[in-house]
């Protein structure tokens, strides 16, 4: 493999296993073997995130106040060491949608992503058993309601349809006896209470196993279930490769599950796949607002985070701490509206000018340039398109670049450095706009 082509496939890995890079962040890998940059990531418990919880800490976040929980994951997502941990507690908190809207505690939320970001990589049944208890996804799906006699399903069919089997791998018989063995799960002062009063100890025939269950006993049944290993399975590689994946690496991914339940394995199968190595499935999948907008926050090298940056995002279509529905966020193309590109080319044109101010503050926009081998519109063009889009962008376009940005800028005298200003303020504005700057 050149080294041209492994650097290519570790940047590749760095935007879809975080949020993009900054450059020191991309030297941190550069020099590692494709297969050592994938156990770099998958086991980030060895990276030292001290700087991260100190930065934080200074921040006074109010853990309950709902634009700050958001702000805090935001700061997380930015400046983590760990980008996997942050992507996957994304990944999770879509799977296991839960909103602010409806539990209407801030602090629950807090509670429950940092129970995501805890076992976000481990064995599954651990996670669902936590979920399940957590008093966050308690009130969300009306658990606190489900009692002995006077069951509420709504719990028990989401565990099915949405955590683990999917639609059509479970009866409606089987939603009923589950809703049974959770009864008497409920909140009691803001943590898991079981009240053994309201619980139905009867006998269960669930999933074709019968018993006495409680819901411990359920999620074990569910989390060993072989159809959970390929709702899984099809789940992550959606998330991280996209849909353009075959039965045999589905089969593959989903076989990682059933050793032992650990999510690890499968990322890993994912990680070092032909599909998801390949030049096709680069840029080939549309940004999810955290993914544009914090990605455009590290390559741009901006280490602040606006107060209004949460709002920004709902207007892009992801509301942290808020999905639309259980289902959690559609994403592909469901990301893109006129309105939502409108927020997103706004955010850009803020972003632009505050890293140009920045930089302007650092001496003469061409002399920085300069320093960088960048004298004149085509090799200008040219190191911006790399910084943003790795240059995957059709020669016509490009040439419309060029024309834009033109050669007076580059010229000697007071107007050109004024011209220069505008026009790369332009030209970063117009990378960011085009369709390639929406796929990652």
């Amino acid at each position: 493999m050149t080294e041209k082509l492994k650097g290519q496939q570790i940047r590749h890995l760095l935007r879809r296993a975080g949020f993009g890079f900054t450059p020191v962040e991309y030297l941190a890998y550069r020099d590692l073997e494709y297969e050592e940059a994938v156990e770099r990531l998958l086991n980030f418990e060895g990276e030292d995130n001290s700087a991260l919880e100190a930065l934080i800490e200074s921040q006074n976040f109010d853990f309950t106040n709902g634009d700050d929980i958001k702000r805090w994951w935001l700061f997380r997502m930015l400046f983590t060491r760990r980008p996997l941990e942050e992507k996957l507690t994304l990944f999770w908190h879509g799977h296991f949608a839960t909103s602010l809207k409806k539990v209407r505690n801030p602090y629950a939320m807090y509670v429950q992503n940092r129970l995501f970001r805890k076992l976000c990589m481990g064995d599954f049944g651990n996670l669902l058993l936590a979920v399940s208890k957590d008093p966050a996804m308690i009130v969300w799906l009306d658990n606190q309601q489900n009692r002995k006699g006077k069951p509420n399903e709504n719990f028990a069919r989401e565990i099915m349809e949405l955590f683990t089997l999917g639609i059509g791998h479970y009866s409606e018989a089987d939603v009923k006896e589950a809703a049974r063995a959770f009864t008497g799960w409920q909140v009691k002062n803001g943590v898991f209470t079981f009240n053994k009063g309201a619980h139905d100890a009867g006998k269960k025939l669930f999933l074709a196993e019968s018993g006495n269950f409680d819901g411990t006993q359920v999620i074990s049944i569910l989390s060993r279930h072989k159809q959970t290993g390929r709702f899984l399975a099809a789940k992550l590689l959606n998330f991280f490769l996209g849909a353009n994946f075959d039965r045999a690496l589905l089969k593959r991914v989903a076989g990682a599950y059933e050793v032992d339940r650990q999510i690890r394995p499968m990322l890993k199968t994912i990680f070092l796949s032909k599909a998801f190595l390949s030049r096709e499935n680069q840029f080939s999948l549309v940004k999810s607002p955290c993914q544009y907008v914090v990605g455009t926050l590290k390559h741009l090298q901006i280490s602040t985070i606006d107060g209004d940056l949460p709002r920004l995002l709902s207007a892009m279509g992801q509301d942290l701490f808020a999905p639309p529905s259980v289902k959690g966020w559609d994403g592909g193309t469901a990301w893109l509206s006129s309105d939502t590109m409108m927020a997103r080319f706004n955010f850009a044109n803020r972003i632009i000018g505050e890293k140009f101010d920045a930089l302007k503050k650092q001496g003469s926009l061409k002399d920085l340039l300069a320093e960088k081998g960048v004298d004149d519109p085509r090799t200008c063009v040219a190191y911006f398109l790399q910084l943003l889009v790795e240059g995957d962008v059709p020669p016509p376009v490009v040439k419309r670049l060029e024309d834009y940005l033109g050669k007076e800028p580059f010229l000697k005298g007071a107007e050109a450095k004024t011209l220069l200003d505008e026009r790369l303020r332009g030209l970063l504005h117009l990378i960011m706009t085009l369709p390639s700057y929406q796929l990652v």
